[in-house]
Formats: structure tokens, C-alpha cells, sequence
């Protein structure tokens, strides 16, 4: 051990003296269009700075969704290799699919932290199987088994912003906090950068930040909403007409880029009604409002550092995980976990009727995919497809000692597996074996440099792309369809860098050497075999997996389950029967909840009443009221839920064996997501209007919880 701490001092002290503090920065959803130095209408004040005094890259790309990208940021290697070929939650179990990154595989942290630096995580993570987001298991997945001395943030693929679901290092926090999540989020980086200069003031430290923003919920308080009122009334085809105008005279776009046409599925702005020109509207006024917060926030971190005058010493970088999210549909979404749980997207009404709630904690929204396509003008496509659309984005970053051309651009081609050996260049520590990426430090220097990243494959659902030497081969692939049906294009992104122009046909040479390239780097990263499930493979959960078994038996304290760990009562049926004893008259509280506000259900007590409700994502709620309270003492309260065929359930509310209240739910959840299973209590936020979270069960003791569960449907 002595040996082992005596190498890793000799090590440490060998960092070279100006190694820099390391800062990235990595937004969620954040379109190549959206920052305003990136020629977006948002204001992001903050992020335009640090572009200001540091080079943007015109040509940067990342996976096409979020944890692949951020598995391939940490590690230095193409997702796949590493287990993480889609998001936690639709893992396959595959070698390419594990659900988190491999734990053999060292990230940026373990490499900076070996190396001498403080190592800290703040914000989201979604590098985790939802199996192992429990006390009960082990470390390897955790930021803190990952090389990170510490982590403060949320642990899925999004959080509510009002009332986030929060983690110190493993310790879930009792309670949300009382501010907005993002502030949350800087304070407690601000935090730990003041105990880092305080204890550790000759060590670098790397800080990587990764904002709730922009994912949905787009959530912010009222008087900076109002802010943008009337700001987006022109519409998406005139914001992508204006911004890439802007994007021309920055010097990102060549002046001969035309815009491609609208994505499928977006209606021409004038076509709209007028009433649904309102509600997109200001459904984009929240996500600019969100964004603007957000900004905010960093530049609160950005103002610490130079306050203490770290900041240039600091290497910043700044980018996005993936291209704008399509997942508010058509007409955009007051409930976006309407999606998760029922696969079902809103209509313009179902928004209407919430105009005024949006951006409050009453909503969990997300705006149309029209906003989409101007997010990410000029490119086609979105988040989640491997065209341009999908995995170019913003990327900056600023270095004064390195980077002397403030404020310029680069063009050469790069992706997000080179930002490892680009920070542990700059840090001089040295670069384990096995990444796949190159450092993009030869371009701070040289803006005609050739660029080194010469090829890059990307596959997410069956959408594949192959980019080689300024040329890419690209299919998108309709879910369901063979693999050997889809059709693939070829671009000469040098001469049409949004894909408008297919060359597949007069170049089949050319196309057929891209095909091999791709088999080539299919094979070398472990791309196949494909999947194209989706959310279909949402909660593929092992056999063995806690909540899979047909008895289960629970015993407060209990509460912040994840679903990966919950009771699995996905279409099936299911009975809950809690040991209850009712110490005085007028009982409150949840004694069983999964989920809040935007689906789930609740068994409580109201005034001493036992009631049951079932909330069908905010859509429709289901109500079962007994008929008088409970008298003091002991008591056995049962809930029984047997869906039907024709998509409803039957609900059972029984006392002591005898049936107090039956009531029918017209339309059953998928899914419940996004809140945890919780005795006693309704975490974050409540299922039913009758109680304000976290609803803690007063006047009575709960006892033995059983849930019993029927298996799954054929």
C-alpha cells in the first residue's frame, strides 16, 4: 500500500506546473443553432463570452444522443466500445449496450485524478443501470466509482427542475431544494470549487458541470418568462431564415448554404391557426427563458473563478450532448412524461387549455419539433437520427495561454471522443491506451490546420453514418424495416455541409467505400448487432432484477425508489396491502405512492379517509374514496388494479377484506417514470391535488407493505 501511495506521489508530482484547471461544460439538447454566438435568438450571455475569448468550432459533432455522448466524452472512446450504445434506460444487455460505461475502462476523471487533480461532478450523470440506482449496489457506475471525488446532482436522464430529484456523492437528499434545480446545481459547484482553493490550493482541479438545460422540462419562474413574451411570434421559419443569416455573417456557415427543406411533419409557420401560433410561440418563450436561467448560472461559476482569479488558468470547454429534441411532438407538450408513460404525443388543444401554467411547477413541458429544425438550422433532422441535425453542435472553448485568436472559428472536423486526449494533453498527463480520439489542441494555434479526425462512425436505433475525409454516408432507418432496405446518401459535407444534396447516385464508388468504412468501424467498435426497439426496450430488466418478482415485500422506513428497483407493474396486475394502525382521528398523509403530478398513483389518507388515486399522465385522474374514516387501530388497506383489454383497469379500494370503493380508469400508463416509489410519503411531487409533497403519513404507523404482482400478459 505504502508502494502504491508513493507511485501515485511521484506520479502527482511530476504534473507539470501549469497545467490547467479543467472546466467542461456540457448542456443537454442544446441545438447547433440555439446559442446566440452560434447565430440563435436565445440569450446566453455567459456562453457568448467565454466564445468570445476563446474559438468555436463550426464542424463539431457528438453521438446522437445523451449518454452515449457522454460516455464517449469521459472515456475517450466511441460509445459502443464501452457499453453505452443508446441511453441507460433502453439497454439491451448486449456487450455494446450494458447501460453503463465499462467498468474496465478508465474515464478523464480517473486519468486527471491520478494524475493530481481534484476531481468533482455536478449535474446530470445517466451513466448508471437502473438496476444499480440504489443503495444496495455497488459503486462501479456511480460518478463516484468513476473517478470523481465527489458528485452532486441527478442520476436519470432528465430531472424537474422545481423539485429535482438530487444526489450528494450516493446520498439522496431528503428533500428537494427550495430553489430552481439549475441554481441548486451553481451553488454547490461554487461550493466545491471555495472548498478546493480553500484545502487544496496548489492542486488543478476538473470540474465537469452538465446543466439541466435545455431538456425538457423547460421550467423558470414567471417574471422571466414575461421577458420573452412576443419574442417568437414570427415563427420557426423566420427564426431559421434569421439565423442563418447570422450564422453567414459569424463566419459558421458558408455564404452558398441554403436552408434544406422543413424536417417531415412541420407545417409552414403561416399555415398554422392562429391559436396554435400562440401556444408554439410561447412554448418557445419557455425554453429561451430556461436557457437564459441556465446561463446564468454558469456565469455565477465563471464569476467565482474570476473572482479568485482562477479563470485564466482554467481550460473551459463548452458543448452540447446532441442536436435539438424532437420528443414535444408536433404540437409541442404542457406534459412531456405524457410521452414516457402513455406513447402518446399532445394535441394543440390539450396545450391550450395549460397556456398559463407553462414553465410553473403545474406543467413539465417541451416545445414542437417545428422549434426543432430552427434549433438546429441549417441541418436536417434532430436529436436521434445520425444526420447532421442529430450530432453537430456548439462547441467552444477558451484557454488564454493556449489560445491567442479570441473570439475566432475553426472549421476542421472533430468529435466528442477528442475532448480526452485534448484535456490531457493540455494537462500533460498521459493518455491511456485504447482512445479512439485526437487531440484538437493542433487547431487552437492553426486555423488552416488539416484536420486530424479523418473518420467517424454513428449509429443510434439503426440511423447510421459514416463520415470519411469531408464525404458521409448517412441512412436514416423507419423502425421495423430490415436493416438491408434502408436507403443511404451520400453528402460532400466540404460542399454541402447540411445534406441537401444526395449524391449516392452519381457516386456509387465513392458510396461503396464509405459502406466498407463503415463495416470496418462497425466491427472495430462493436456496433452490432443492431437494435431498433426504441422505447420498446425501455426497462428491459434482468430476471433477478428487486421489482421483478411476483411477491414483494416492503418495510418502512422506504422511500426514493427508482423504477429500475420499484415494484414492476408494467401491464400487469397487481394488489398492495399495507398494515396500517390509525393512532388518532383525521389521518394524513401517503402511505404508498409512485410517481407525482404528471403519472403515477397514490394510497392515502385524507382526514383520516383511506383514498386511492391514479393519474393518467395529468390527462385523466381516477379517484376511489372510502365512505367514512378509519377508527382507531389496526387495519389492512388494499388497493387491487386489473387492467382490461380494451386498455382501462378495474380499481378495488378494500378495508379490513371488505370492499369500501370500485372505480374504472378509462386508459391505463405504460410506464410509470421519472418520480421513485415511496411508503409513508410523495416525494417531489404529489399524484393527487388532495395533498401538497412530501406528504408524510401522520397520525397513523405503517407497517408491512406487500405488493403482489400477476405475470406480464402474453
Amino acid at each position: 500500500m505504502r508502494r502504491l501511495l508513493l507511485v501515485f506521489v511521484l506520479f502527482a508530482a511530476r504534473l507539470p506546473a501549469a497545467a490547467p484547471n479543467v472546466l467542461v461544460v456540457l448542456w443537454d439538447d442544446i441545438g447547433f443553432a440555439q446559442f446566440g454566438c452560434y447565430g440563435g435568438p436565445l440569450a446566453t450571455p455567459t456562453v457568448d463570452r467565454l466564445a468570445a475569448e476563446g474559438l468555436r468550432y463550426s464542424s463539431f459533432h457528438v453521438a446522437p444522443v445523451c449518454s452515449p455522448t457522454r460516455a464517449a466524452l469521459l472515456t475517450g472512446r466511441n460509445p459502443h466500445a464501452v457499453g453505452m450504445a443508446t441511453i441507460t434506460e433502453f439497454a439491451n444487455g448486449e456487450r455494446n449496450s450494458r447501460g453503463g460505461i465499462d467498468p474496465a475502462v478508465p474515464t478523464l476523471a480517473d486519468q486527471l485524478r491520478a494524475a493530481g487533480y481534484g476531481t468533482y461532478a455536478v449535474g446530470k450523470w445517466h451513466l448508471t443501470p437502473m438496476t444499480e440506482l440504489n443503495t444496495g449496489a455497488s459503486s462501479r457506475h456511480w460518478p463516484t466509482g468513476r473517478g470523481f471525488d465527489h458528485f452532486f446532482g441527478f442520476m436519470s436522464g432528465e430531472t424537474n427542475p422545481w423539485a429535482p430529484e438530487l444526489f450528494a456523492d450516493r446520498t439522496r437528499l431528503a428533500l428537494p431544494p427550495t430553489q430552481h434545480g439549475e441554481a441548486a446545481l451553481a451553488d454547490r459547484a461554487i461550493q466545491f470549487l471555495a472548498e478546493h482553493r480553500t484545502t487544496a490550493p496548489t492542486k488543478p482541479f476538473f470540474l465537469y458541470l452538465a446543466p439541466m438545460a435545455g431538456h425538457a422540462p423547460h421550467h423558470v419562474a414567471a417574471d422571466r418568462l414575461a421577458r420573452w413574451r412576443g419574442k417568437f411570434d414570427a415563427g420557426w421559419d423566420a427564426a431559421r431564415d434569421e439565423t442563418l443569416a447570422r450564422q453567414k455573417r459569424l463566419g459558421l456557415i458558408p455564404p452558398p448554404v441554403a436552408l434544406p427543406l422543413r424536417n417531415p411533419g412541420v407545417t409552414a409557420w403561416a399555415d398554422l391557426p392562429a391559436d396554435e401560433r400562440r401556444l408554439f410561440a410561447r412554448y418557445y418563450e419557455t425554453f429561451a427563458a430556461f436557457v437564459e436561467y441556465a446561463d446564468e448560472q454558469l456565469g455565477r461559476v465563471i464569476a467565482f473563478l474570476e473572482r479568485t482569479g482562477q479563470l485564466d488558468h482554467t481550460l473551459v470547454i463548452v458543448a452540447s450532448d446532441n442536436g435539438a429534441s424532437p420528443e414535444g411532438g408536433p404540437a409541442g407538450m404542457w406534459n412531456e412524461v405524457r410521452l414516457f408513460t402513455t406513447g402518446t404525443f399532445d394535441r394543440a388543444a390539450d396545450g391550450l387549455t395549460r397556456l398559463d401554467s407553462l414553465a410553473s411547477p403545474l406543467s413539465y413541458p417541451t416545445y414542437p419539433t417545428g422549434w426543432t429544425m430552427a434549433g438546429n438550422t441549417p441541418f436536417r433532422l434532430t436529436k436521434g437520427t445520425a444526420h447532421e441535425g442529430g450530432t453537430r453542435v456548439p462547441l467552444i472553448v477558451r484557454w488564454p495561454a493556449r489560445i491567442r485568436d479570441a473570439g475566432a472559428i475553426r472549421h476542421q472536423f472533430h468529435h466528442v471522443v477528442d475532448l480526452m486526449p485534448t484535456v490531457l494533453e493540455a494537462a500533460g498527463a498521459p493518455l491511456p491506451a485504447g482512445l479512439a480520439g485526437t487531440s484538437l489542441a493542433y487547431s487552437w494555434s492553426d486555423a488552416a490546420a488539416p484536420s486530424r479526425r479523418e473518420t467517424q462512425y454513428t449509429e443510434i436505433y439503426g440511423h447510421r453514418s459514416l463520415y470519411h475525409h469531408g464525404w458521409k454516408a448517412v441512412a436514416f432507418h423507419p423502425p421495423g424495416q430490415p436493416f438491408a432496405q434502408d436507403r443511404w446518401e451520400l453528402h460532400d459535407l466540404a460542399n454541402d455541409p447540411n445534406e441537401t444534396r444526395d449524391l449516392a447516385a452519381r457516386e456509387p464508388a465513392k458510396l461503396a467505400e464509405l459502406l466498407a468504412l463503415w463495416d470496418r468501424e462497425a466491427a472495430a467498435h462493436h456496433v452490432l448487432p443492431l437494435d431498433d426497439r426504441r422505447a420498446a426496450r425501455e426497462m428491459l430488466l434482468p430476471p433477478d432484477a428487486p421489482g421483478r418478482a411476483a411477491h414483494l415485500v416492503y418495510e418502512p422506513p422506504l422511500s426514493g425508489l427508482h423504477k429500475g428497483v420499484a415494484p414492476d407493474l408494467r401491464g400487469r396486475a397487481w394488489t398492495l396491502t399495507a398494515d396500517l394502525t390509525v393512532a388518532a382521528p383525521g389521518a394524513q398523509g401517503a402511505i404508498a405512492a409512485f410517481g407525482g403530478r404528471f403519472a403515477g398513483w397514490s394510497l392515502y389518507l385524507r382526514e383520516g379517509t383511506l383514498c386511492f388515486a391514479y393519474n393518467y399522465a395529468g390527462l385523466e385522474r381516477t379517484a376511489l374514496t372510502a365512505p367514512a374514516p378509519l377508527a382507531a387501530g389496526a387495519h389492512a388497506a388494499r388497493v387491487s388494479f386489473s387492467p382490461e383489454p380494451d386498455g382501462g383497469a378495474t380499481i378495488v379500494l378494500a378495508l379490513d377484506d371488505r370492499e369500501v370503493a370500485r372505480a374504472r380508469a378509462p386508459r391505463t400508463l405504460l410506464l410509470v417514470t421519472h418520480e421513485t416509489f415511496d411508503l409513508t410519503c410523495d416525494l417531489y411531487t404529489p399524484v393527487t391535488e388532495d395533498y401538497a409533497s412530501p406528504a408524510r403519513l401522520t397520525g397513523a404507523a405503517l407497517g408491512r407493505v406487500v405488493v403482489e404482482v400477476a405475470p406480464p400478459p402474453p
